[in-house]
């Protein structure tokens, strides 16, 4: 026994720095890795590395821990480093992991400052892994990628006047659209093919719906390939420039070419009601479904309608689909953890919930699904007046929590079990996020309206109004501290 425990330990020699370790801790790096492939070696005969032994130092830590040795993001030196040894992927994961999000944690870690004379209006992170590999960022025409320690950015120059959606599909690929240019543009950070999924040299700059070059983008999602139809998908919501006429466009990712058209409407006559395009889509990996929502302003108030395709097993009528006119939408999105929808009423202010469980039972037009989970009585009561209060609200979901932006400030809402004696039943309680910034009163001194924000790992960035920087909110430094 103790002979092949001696057996098992490895001596590396790593820029003239001695290291010895173990084969079951260098499998950790996994089989693309070339440390994974070491075999035992003697003090006298050791492997040679040529690298920074003080690197390699934090590199075997991480192996052997499962996490740095500080709670600090990596480097841009040791993010290299890792990449040599395939390590990059897995040391990402563990700076910000989705397990350490913790909403009432969250304080805000960074102030990320943006070139030029732009100001923020729309973020994202990368969609194809769980944590945040990446962090994208448009300003005026401009889109810029941050990597995942902050440390290094790449912007690309895109022809658009103002980037309204903005979807990152990978470290090396993002994906910007606008409402007043056509088309969706893509902006390339990196000619590492190993950076991101392999493009066919045919693929263009632009992805347009098929028939017509020069609808506008309202809005996009991606999928996880986990929880796409069959590869990872971005679904792009078109309307043509007159205006009279739009669809949702499917596009594979991996080759980008359009593979399907999706509740396409048309205007006929003054009928504008009938053909409101969709200005918000989500998608609902677990439930296989896609969220189209949209809604039209006009003398007698705002009419809207949310729709829900499985586009498994139709792109020409939906699942589900309501009608709104009383306290319609302000914004609306869906969750996979807790199986439901949730909207912000544009009169009320409100926040309500409608149970996927329920949709499926004889769901249709004219169908009331909500359930008011904030105050009631005010949502009754402004149901039937002009009131806008939930105007420029955002809602957006993420993991087991439902987020509102309300101006400036964010609040979160949880589901919580009562307590046996009150009916054991599930509900939906509220907070706000950040009691107090980590990073100095003054920088957040004067906060400006929410104007786009993204949900990553154990990460929150936002993008206010006339700012010319993004901020990122982030819980997992209070998570790593707490098991140290």
């Amino acid at each position: 026994m103790a002979f092949a425990a001696a057996a098992a330990v490895v001596t590396l020699n790593v820029g003239g720095e001695l290291f010895q370790t173990t084969t079951a801790t260098l499998s950790r790096a996994g089989t693309s890795s070339t440390l994974a492939a070491l075999g035992p070696s003697s003090p006298s005969a050791p492997h040679f590395l040529d690298g920074d032994p003080r690197l390699f130092a934090q590199l075997l830590s991480f192996l052997r821990h499962g996490r740095l040795p500080a709670p600090a993001p990596p480097s841009a030196a040791l993010l290299v480093e890792a990449r040599r040894f395939a390590l990059e992927g897995a040391l990402l994961a563990s700076i910000s992991p989705a397990s350490a999000f913790a909403p009432l944690s969250l304080r805000l870690s960074a102030l990320l400052p943006l070139a030029g004379r732009a100001a923020s209006s729309a973020v994202a992170v990368c969609a194809s892994t769980p944590q945040p590999a990446s962090l994208v960022a448009a300003h005026g025409g401009v889109v810029t990628c941050f990597d995942a320690a902050l440390a290094t950015r790449t912007s690309v120059l895109t022809p658009l006047p103002a980037v309204d959606s903005l979807v990152a599909v990978s470290p090396a690929l993002a994906l910007a659209g606008a409402r007043d240019f056509p088309g969706v543009h893509l902006c390339r950070f990196s000619d590492d093919a190993t950076a991101a999924a392999p493009l066919a040299a045919s693929v263009p700059d632009v992805l347009s719906w098929p028939g017509s070059s020069s609808a506008t983008v309202l809005s996009m999602v991606a999928t996880a390939a986990s929880g796409a139809p069959s590869a990872p998908w971005l679904f792009a919501s078109f309307e043509s420039a007159r205006r009279n006429s739009s669809a949702i466009v499917a596009f594979d990712l991996n080759s980008l070419s359009p593979v399907a058209e999706i509740g396409r409407k048309e205007v006929f006559g003054a009928d504008v009601e009938a053909a409101i395009p969709a200005t918000k889509l989500g998608w609902l990996g677990e439930h296989n479904l896609l969220l189209a929502a949209g809604s039209h302003s006009s003398p007698g108030g705002v009419v809207g309608d949310i729709r829900l395709w499985d586009v498994r097993a139709s792109v020409t009528v939906p699942v589900w689909e309501v009608r709104e006119k009383e306290d319609c939408f302000a914004d609306v999105s869906a969750s996979d953890a807790l199986s439901a929808l949730f909207k912000v009423g544009a009169a009320s202010g409100e926040v309500f919930m409608a149970d996927l469980r329920r949709l499926g039972n004889g769901g249709g037009i004219g169908l009331e699904p909500w359930v008011c989970i904030g105050d009631g009585q005010r949502a009754a009561a402004a149901a039937s007046s002009r009131r806008k209060e939930g105007n420029g609200c955002k809602i957006e979901c993420y993991c087991n929590w439902v987020f509102v932006a309300r101006g400036a400030d964010v609040e979160v809402w949880t589901q919580v079990e009562l307590a046996p004696e009150a009916g054991g039943k599930k509900v939906m309680k509220r907070n706000w996020v950040g009691s107090g910034p980590s990073i100095g009163e003054e920088a957040v001194k004067e906060k400006a309206k929410i104007v786009s924000w993204a949900f990553g790992g154990s990460r929150m960035a936002l993008a206010r109004a006339d700012k010319r920087s993004v901020e990122l909110w982030d819980s997992a430094p209070a998570a790593i501290c707490a098991n140290t």
